[in-house]
């Protein structure tokens, strides 16, 4: 008898359109919550993991190119890689830097050497493929990886308070819809480590981020960036974002 999978096909894309510019237009026009937000990982990755001038630096699923420009700006060697080729163009038109390029591909097709890369950063994009394609994805960037190079990532958590703000974002229309359309894995802590470590990365930080803190730069910026502050002291079990830092063994 002939066996048929029940895996899905390989995901290359959302079901919805996501204009090309939408996070840099998010991160500098969007109402001040949203600003923040997207502040938020600029805010991680220089306090928890800054790359060193020189590095040579992959930005997987890098969007309209606004993480991948703040780390050449520190003097890494970036190569963004992203499936969308609206997004591409625009980060190719608005972020010049010679130390900066990006390449249009699925995260299956990461064309880069062997043991070349000092740090990946991946930003919100694992809950936008399936899990197979997660753990093909760990396992490529672990073989593209130095020994002891470093792999950050975010993703929503769904063991947190972010299933409530999905259901309030796609009721309310304020963003492209998330549920399905865009998010089709849902990862929490415990399974996040299980995937890394299954992946053979060595986890160094687990924790969450942007609970309160972007909701309350309403009422100031400074306020919000003491009450991050906290957070990252805390780390809440039902934070809304989960921020994972992972070592190849050398």
């Amino acid at each position: 008898m002939t066996q048929h999978s029940s895996a899905p096909a390989d995901r290359t894309g959302d079901t919805v359109r996501i204009a090309g510019d939408y996070q840099h237009r998010a991160r500098t026009q969007g109402f001040v919550i949203q600003r923040y937000w997207h502040g938020e990982k600029e805010r991680v990755v220089r306090k928890f993991s800054a790359p060193r001038p020189g590095d040579r630096v992959l930005d997987v699923g890098s969007g309209s190119g606004v993480i991948a420009d703040v780390l050449a700006q520190m003097g890494a060697r970036v190569t963004g890689v992203d499936a969308s080729e609206d997004a591409v163009s625009y980060a190719r038109r608005t972020f010049a830097r010679d130390n900066l390029d990006f390449r249009l591909g699925l995260v299956e097709e990461i064309d880069v050497p062997d043991e070349s890369v000092d740090r990946t950063y991946c930003f919100e994009l694992i809950e936008h493929i399936h899990d197979h394609q997660v753990r093909r994805l760990f396992e490529t960037l672990k073989r593209v990886t130095k020994p002891g190079g470093v792999l950050t990532l975010t993703t929503p958590n769904y063991r947190g308070l972010w299933p409530l703000i999905e259901l309030a974002l796609d009721a309310t229309g304020l963003v492209p819809r998330l549920a399905g359309d865009q998010h089709v894995t849902r990862f929490h802590r415990a399974r996040l480590r299980e995937m890394l470590i299954g992946a053979g990365w060595r986890l160094e930080r687990l924790t969450t981020f942007s609970t309160f803190a972007p909701f309350l730069s309403v009422l100031g910026w400074g306020l919000a960036e003491r009450v991050s502050a906290l957070e990252d002291s805390l780390s809440l079990p039902f934070g809304n974002v989960i921020l994972a830092i992972a070592r190849k063994p050398a």
